[in-house]
């Protein structure tokens, strides 16, 4: 039982957490208007990847939000050295736009797919589904903002 919990784990690390983090850090990146540095931008979601472990733990609801919005901040702030109120900024907007993602379009994906929240929430591989509207918002968000930093020169 314990091991097919964390096989499913492992998948949706693969499947949801790296490329949640992998284009969310390419979000902060361009909001904060630095230059793409692949390298860094996959150091930080490698490590915003196994934070994302923090749901197995037994802590209120809504914590775990809280945590992985302090903790990617800090990656970035590792990586980057830019100044912190900026990328906590940057970090919640990005949240803030998952957030709204998903209030506009889960119910209505769910009815569509006749599946149940709980249905998507045990498949690691729904799970990863289910998250690439809001992938493909804030990606194009980031690519946007990055063509822009590059046309207009931008760059911090």
């Amino acid at each position: 039982m314990k091991i097919l919990q964390y096989q499913k784990e492992l998948l949706s690390l693969l499947f949801q957490d790296f490329p949640e983090s992998f284009i969310f850090a390419l979000a902060v990146f361009a909001l904060l208007r630095l230059r793409f540095d692949y390298k860094k931008i996959f150091i930080v979601a490698i490590l915003q990847t196994f934070t994302n472990l923090i749901r197995l733990l037994p802590i209120a609801f809504g914590m775990h939000t809280l945590i992985l919005i302090i903790t990617f901040a800090v990656y970035t702030r590792l990586v980057t050295r830019e100044n912190m109120p900026k990328i906590l900024g940057s970090t919640i907007l990005v949240f803030v736009i998952l957030l709204t993602m998903q209030i506009l379009y889960a119910e209505p994906l769910l009815n569509i797919t006749h599946l149940s929240y709980d249905d998507v929430n045990v498949s690691p591989v729904l799970r990863g589904i289910f998250c690439l509207p809001y992938e493909i918002v804030i990606l194009g968000l980031a690519l946007f903002l990055n063509h822009k930093n590059k046309k207009f020169n931008r760059f911090n």
